[in-house]
């Protein structure tokens, strides 16, 4: 699992999972709910009807009309009810609702289809002057969306809400709304909310109904702490493990420690997207990251956007490219060359385009390496990297950990075909479980020794993807690292967590006392190391990093100085996924330290 800024895409295309802090989800009385079967706020003479649907029309009390939409403008293919037909059935103590019924297909959308249901707030609606939203539902779990319109790029404010079988009431205090986290931060401007969203994603084939009513602005939302539902605790590390010696002998470790350490990521422009003539990071950003004490760049691209035109099927696959891949690749060869930097080509994608079981993608992808190997054969250069396919179920769109031997075969017929032409130039492989290093400790090396092994360290995860929406953690926020109890809270409520959270996220909070310390992030690397000196081949981490939405910059420091100081004990070359360079291209000052960069 890594960050993800998702370029956006069109109005309403994004998948969003985040919730919302302070967010309170109460149960009908008599509803057999568990969240308490108590009422939550009761309207009052100075809050504002939006709509209770009595009407029996899809004109809302404020103004306006309701109205539904699909992903089909998005090359998508999901149905939903009509908007002459939203009002229908029963409502909460009530004759009538909003309420739609949907059925989600992905169509040639790339990512989950969805649909939803949205309202114009009328522009004489003085929206400042309220606290939050109060309504009651019944059906799908959907997302909240308050799209302001000073916000351009989709990221608005928002808030999940899984589903009920029964009315439930939600109340939102507008005081603890974040934006879900992909895009540019914008403060919280009510009085510039344009319109109210009730959005429904999920997987492809999911079908089902979504019902509101009584939806009001409310005068006063009261923050609801909640209940204490965590345990402050003094911190529990596990033993530090030892590895007596970390030598591993040979050429291709020093080769690694001296051209890929310190290496950074080229993020969220050419693995999201087709090069378009532009370059989001050029000659000058090479020069700087040279200058800040960088040694290598990890490029992550999306090979497959530039073939053409394919004939033929298996080993015997051609391939038509279009001269922009070269363009870039080219470009960034020579730049790296001119400024000393090593240079990692990172075949990197987003788009799900090809699976394991597509015979005609896997074949495409092999034939893409043995082409890039042509293109870079004669280069002289021996710091120019392959690596063969970032996180396979990332890249493919699998929907859970992927078994070895779908990959293994894969990545023998991309080494084979790129020893083809290239004999000379060193390929980095990473395993299935998203670079795990379970699945990698696992593993029999390959039989070429010219290969580098990469995994991927996002531990402690709720550290490193707290306010990310991606990972079902967009409220999440001021979680420590490390773990110190003077920093813990018996609330869940001050962290963030919502019921909205699956399972395994309170299960990672419960047990940060023993996994949010310095002994079990090292104790995870180590794993990694341990293999790579049994089997005598050099390890990098070529991904790691924390979002920095809503962590504390002071503990994203802890946990860069403690991770960087792990990767020198073990003398393990490291890649850094997060941008830790501010719009200057300077180093954010606080990291320089952090991350052992001497100029």
């Amino acid at each position: 699992m890594k960050f993800r800024h998702l370029a956006a895409l069109c109005v309403l295309t994004l998948p969003l999972t985040p919730g919302c802090d302070g967010a309170t989800f109460e149960d009908s009385p008599g509803s057999g709910g568990t969240d308490g079967g108590s009422d939550g706020p009761t309207p009052g003479e100075n809050d504002l009807l939006i709509d209770d649907f009595e009407d029996g029309d899809v004109s809302a009390a404020i103004g306006g009309d309701w109205f539904s939409y699909t992903d089909q403008d998005a090359s998508g293919a999901s149905t939903v009810t009509d908007p002459a037909e939203l009002i229908a059935g029963t409502g909460h103590d009530s004759a009538h609702a909003l309420a739609i019924d949907f059925a989600l297909d992905q169509g040639a959308y790339t990512y989950d289809p969805f649909v939803g249901v949205s309202l114009a707030i009328p522009g004489a609606v003085d929206v400042p002057k309220y606290e939050g939203i109060t309504y009651w539902f019944q059906g799908a779990a959907h997302t909240v969306r308050f799209e302001t319109t000073d916000i351009t790029d989709y990221d608005y404010y928002v808030m999940s809400v899984p589903a009920s079988t029964t009315w439930k009431q939600v109340t939102i205090p507008f005081s603890q709304l974040a934006q879900a986290g992909y895009g540019t931060p914008v403060e919280w401007s009510p009085e510039l909310l344009g319109t109210l969203a009730w959005h429904v994603v999920a997987a492809d084939g999911t079908s089902g109904a979504l019902q509101l009513d009584d939806v009001w602005f409310l005068e006063s939302a009261p923050i609801d702490r909640g209940p204490k539902n965590l345990v402050i605790r003094d911190a529990e590390p596990p033993v530090k493990d030892v590895l007596e010696d970390v030598a591993i002998p040979g050429a291709l470790q020093l080769k690694a420690m001296a051209q890929l350490n310190r290496g950074y990521n080229l993020t969220n422009w050419l693995e999201s997207g087709r090069f378009d003539g532009t370059f989001a990071f050029d000659e000058s950003y090479v020069e700087k990251l040279a200058a800040a004490g960088f040694q290598g760049i990890r490029l992550p691209i999306d090979l497959d956007l530039y073939v053409d035109q394919t004939s033929g099927s298996g080993d015997a696959m051609t391939l038509t490219l279009n001269d922009d891949l070269w363009t870039v690749l080219d470009s960034f060869a020579e730049w790296t060359d001119t400024h000393g930097l090593s240079l990692t080509i990172d075949y990197h994608q987003y788009d799900h385009d090809w699976s394991f079981g597509d015979a005609a993608g896997v074949d495409r992808a092999v034939a893409l390496w043995g082409a890039v190997a042509t293109h870079f054969a004669a280069n002289p250069r021996d710091d120019i990297y392959y690596e063969l396919l970032n996180e396979p179920e990332l890249s493919t769109g699998a929907s859970g950990i992927l078994p070895a031997s779908s990959w293994t075969p894969v990545a023998q017929r991309m080494i084979d075909a790129i020893r083809v032409p290239d004999d000379t130039h060193t390929i980095i492989f990473g395993d299935v479980n998203w670079y795990g290093i379970e699945q990698l400790s696992a593993r029999t090396p390959f039989a070429d020794g010219n290969i580098v092994y990469a995994f991927h360290s996002y531990e402690p995860f709720i550290f490193t993807h707290q306010g990310a929406d991606w990972a079902q953690m967009a409220t999440t926020h001021d979680v420590p690292f490390p773990y110190t109890p003077e920093r813990w809270s018996e609330y869940s409520s001050d962290f963030g967590l919502t019921t909205a959270q699956p399972n395994w996220i309170w299960d990672n909070f419960a047990n940060y006392y023993k996994n949010g310390t310095v002994e079990a992030m090292y104790n995870r690397i180590v794993q990694a190391k341990r293999w790579g000196v049994e089997n005598g081949v050099p390890v990098i981490c070529n991904e790691f990093g924390a979002y920095e939405r809503r962590s504390r910059l002071e503990d994203r420091v802890n946990y860069y100085r403690e991770l960087i100081g792990a990767f020198a004990e073990l003398e393990i070359p490291w890649q850094s996924w997060f941008m830790i360079m501010d719009d200057q291209g300077q180093v954010i000052p606080e990291y320089v330290e952090a991350f052992r960069l001497d100029p």
